[in-house]
């Protein structure tokens, strides 16, 4: 069983010292684990596999997936849950470039822009490289 509110709790842990616009609730978190769930089924051909009746509350008010995923499934999930995460802070931060006022001019507003974007293209590649290394789903034998 996928336990998806420790997934959840991993990604706010590894994304706690990214400023956002917002707090984001808990259950953001989880929403960006779920979503990075269905991509690994779509992404590795499964798609008619995923089932949200496998979707279950235990006793401890974890939020699970009822079904088997291997270690690189899991990571894969974790990669795409920090991209859609990092994305959604540069959406926020695409907005703000240089200006100016009537006392100073602002420059190189776009620093953090540019640094979200090296950000999400080393996670995504990191995807990349994990989804290949998954040979059973390329090779059909998933």
């Amino acid at each position: 069983m996928l336990n998806l509110t420790a997934l959840a709790k991993e990604l706010k842990e590894h994304t706690e010292w990214q400023e956002t616009p917002m707090p984001l609730e808990d259950s953001q978190y989880l929403g960006m684990i779920l979503r990075a769930l269905k991509r690994l089924f779509i992404d590795t051909g499964r798609a008619a596999q995923y089932d949200p009746m496998k979707l279950v509350t235990l006793d401890d008010d974890s939020y699970n997936y009822d079904g088997t995923f291997l270690i690189d499934e899991e990571y894969y999930i974790s990669l795409c849950a920090q991209l859609e995460f990092f994305k959604k802070v540069q959406s926020d931060v695409n907005n703000t470039f240089g200006y100016s006022t009537d006392a100073l001019t602002v420059t190189n507003a776009d620093k953090p822009y540019v640094n979200l974007a090296n950000t999400i293209a080393e996670i995504d590649k990191e995807r990349r490289i994990v989804y290949y290394k998954m040979v059973r789903f390329t090779l059909g034998e998933g």
